[in-house]
């Protein structure tokens, strides 16, 4: 129950938090390594689907690229994951295994619009792809249980990130 506790008031605290929102990329650079992008960026947070996420992002603790919480991204690791988009050039086989990937995802990518978690998520997979032999069934679970747009289901959006 104290575990449960502490979930539903990590919860409160991020469905009321407004630092991650619809920025493109260049929006982290601003930022400070410390700081964190904390909330939903499209819809409100949904209590059910937040305890689905934060529980399922468990079995990946072991990797320090995957968040433990959704809705709460240290700054630091979205630059690094920004820093693997740029840097890591994916095979032909690696990048069917990417593309296949957003076909199988919620959101048909990594976030619902291309927004800083789109590039971020982007170069994360590269990563995994590369380095750890996801396949683009890991990836889409990955990427489902991460996403930060809020709600119960996919956010699908044609918008383009605010800034």
């Amino acid at each position: 129950r104290d575990q449960s506790n502490q979930l539903e008031a990590k919860f409160t605290s991020l469905s009321n938090a407004g630092t991650n929102f619809c920025a493109g990329p260049n929006f982290i650079s601003s930022l400070e390594s410390g700081e964190r992008l904390q909330g939903s960026c499209c819809a409100p947070m949904d209590f059910d689907r937040y305890v689905e996420q934060v529980e399922g992002l468990k079995k990946h603790a072991n990797i320090s690229i995957i968040p433990s919480d959704p809705y709460d991204i240290p700054v630091y690791l979205a630059k690094e994951l920004l820093d693997y988009d740029k840097t890591y050039v994916l095979t032909a086989d690696q990048q069917a295994i990417y593309d296949n990937a957003m076909k199988m995802s919620d959101e048909q990518g990594p976030c619902c619009c291309k927004c800083w978690r789109w590039t971020a998520f982007e170069g994360q997979a590269k990563y995994l792809i590369k380095n750890l032999d996801f396949t683009e069934k890991q990836i889409a679970e990955v990427w489902d249980l991460e996403d930060g747009c809020g709600g119960k289901e996919n956010n699908r959006q044609i918008n383009e990130p605010i800034i």
